[in-house]
């Protein structure tokens, strides 16, 4: 069975082996629908919009973990990956704004470090919850792996053995597909020019996720061409400038992935490998621009037992 459609501003596909006639369609749209309302900015009263406009609200308990696990790979990414930096996002103009050459960063500051939630976490779901005075979040660098993790569980409690969950382009998978084969995953090329079916790299999954955080299809040109990425450096609030084109990370689950690969475009490819090498369980794959415009791949010292390509 394959269920696909619209999600998260996205798309999602996922193919599970179940018996004729089984359809878990509807519970898959029901967390779809779920995670929209409540970490969605694009959604006025969503969850995640009533705390950035400073309501003290009861979080659901899914937003509860994506915000507890925001907090864990902060820490472990050395603040690499940090939800508080909704107000640079804002104010650089990356989120449907204007792009702006000037900002005043340090004000901003003010109101970014993920350090001021740790002390107001959230508690017992009895518990309202609300952000340091100021503070807004932004968890679309965590949100979809989480959410491919959520239907990876129901599909695990209906006792189903095979499946490939896609959201976003984050993917998890175990077993085989329908011709008895491990599942196959592409990582794009990182061109504006790609022809579909056309990938860098191909990698064999099994009980394994795969996230990407690439930067290829969203830069501006600074006044020397050079490409000025949608990352935000969360230390100095300014956009980060960088050739690493995109991160591929290999993890046991998708948001530990998807939380990796987005501090990765923080850290630089080498400061990147260096991170991921620190976690047994994660590998990493790096598409880097050179500067006469080719690219060449960098990658961690086990990508290669994933590869196939």
């Amino acid at each position: 069975m394959t269920n696909q459609g619209p999600a998260q501003g996205s798309t999602f596909s996922i193919s599970y082996l179940v018996s004729e006639g089984v359809d878990y369609r509807t519970e898959i749209d029901s967390i779809l629908d779920d995670m929209d309302a409540q970490m969605s900015l694009w959604i006025n009263n969503s969850e995640i919009s009533r705390l950035n406009r400073g309501d003290s609200i009861y979080l659901s308990s899914s937003f509860q973990g994506v915000i507890m696990k925001s907090l864990l790979y902060s820490e472990l990414t050395e603040g690499a990956f940090d939800i508080t930096i909704a107000p640079l996002i804002k104010g650089w103009g990356f989120s449907g704004g204007v792009r702006k050459d000037y900002v005043n960063v340090d004000s901003l500051m003010n109101y970014v470090g993920y350090e001021r939630l740790v002390a107001s976490r959230p508690g017992a779901m009895l518990e309202k919850y609300a952000l340091p005075s100021g503070y807004e979040i932004d968890v679309n660098g965590i949100a979809q792996g989480f959410t491919v993790d959520l239907v990876v569980n129901l599909l695990k409690n209906k006792g189903v053995e095979n499946y490939m969950v896609e959201i976003g382009g984050e993917v998890r998978c175990k077993g085989t597909n329908i011709q008895g084969r491990k599942w196959r995953i592409g990582i794009e090329e990182p061109s504006e020019q790609r022809i579909a079916g056309q990938f860098q790299a191909i990698v064999e999954l099994d009980t394994m996720s795969l996230a990407t955080s690439g930067n290829y299809r969203k830069y501006w040109e600074d006044e020397r061409g050079q490409k000025v990425v949608h990352s935000i450096d969360p230390e100095t609030g300014m956009p980060f400038i960088s050739n690493l084109l995109s991160a591929s990370i290999i993890a046991p689950n998708a948001t530990m992935a998807d939380a990796l690969a987005t501090a990765s475009m923080i850290k630089g490819v080498l400061g990147a490998i260096e991170m991921i090498e620190q976690f047994p369980s994660a590998e990493g794959y790096f598409i880097v621009g050179t500067k006469l415009g080719e690219i060449e791949v960098q990658q961690t010292s086990g990508w290669e037992k994933y590869s196939i390509k």
